[in-house]
């Protein structure tokens, strides 16, 4: 009789810590489970994807009181193979890196020709602005192991180009196509002022054709 009470306290006892430890490592499991996707979702949230996105879908963008979707369509008025269609992504980017999205259009074109026949550099390496490559940066790729970059996609060129130039331009207070010449002698000259004043011109006087 002893032994048959024994056996029973034993089982109960048993019981309780077996459900104890389901309980326990269901709720681990939940938490884990938490953990996981909010670190999935937080790493989402702050990829170059989603902050993409977030751009493209900005509505309230302009420049000088002109809304950066009308400033695409008129900048893809003069963009045509590999870029065309891709005002928008250039009027958003510059202008949310507070540069003139004419400047950064009009450099775009001048550097690829792709107001005709894009440059080998874009068709190949979705480079828009002849950007060079640090071999000293990890997240950077050599075009054919060149000394230009190699980019995934023509926004994450177009991105980078409008970084580029506010950084080494705007926050030196070098905001027109003549000082920016000036500050790279080796590189400009006189032509080239011309044709970005030019391309700047007829760019804004255009008419955004809706497509």
């Amino acid at each position: 009789m002893k032994r048959k009470i024994i056996l029973i306290v034993l089982a109960f006892g048993f019981n309780i810590l077996w459900v104890n430890a389901i309980s326990g490592t269901n709720s681990l499991a939940s938490n884990l489970d938490i953990v996981i996707k909010t670190s999935a979702q937080e790493k989402l949230n702050n990829s170059s994807i989603m902050k993409e996105i977030d751009v493209m879908l900005r509505t309230d963008l302009e420049f000088e009181g002109e809304d950066s979707v009308i400033i695409g369509k008129k900048i893809d008025n003069y963009l045509k193979n590999e870029l065309s269609g891709k005002g928008e992504v250039i009027a958003k980017y510059s202008i949310v890196n507070e540069v003139n999205p004419y400047l950064v259009a009009s450099m775009i074109i001048k550097e690829t020709g792709c107001n005709n026949e894009c440059s080998f550099l874009v068709k190949k390496c979705n480079n828009v602005g002849k950007l060079y490559y640090n071999r000293d940066n990890a997240s950077e790729m050599a075009c054919y192991g060149g000394f230009y970059q190699k980019f995934d996609t023509i926004n994450d060129s177009v991105k980078s180009y409008a970084k580029y130039i506010k950084d080494n331009y705007y926050e030196k207070d070098l905001t027109t196509p003549s000082a920016i010449a000036s500050a790279n002698k080796k590189k400009y000259d006189v032509g080239w002022v011309y044709w970005i004043n030019n391309y700047m011109t007829k760019i804004k006087k255009s008419v955004p054709l809706e497509k």
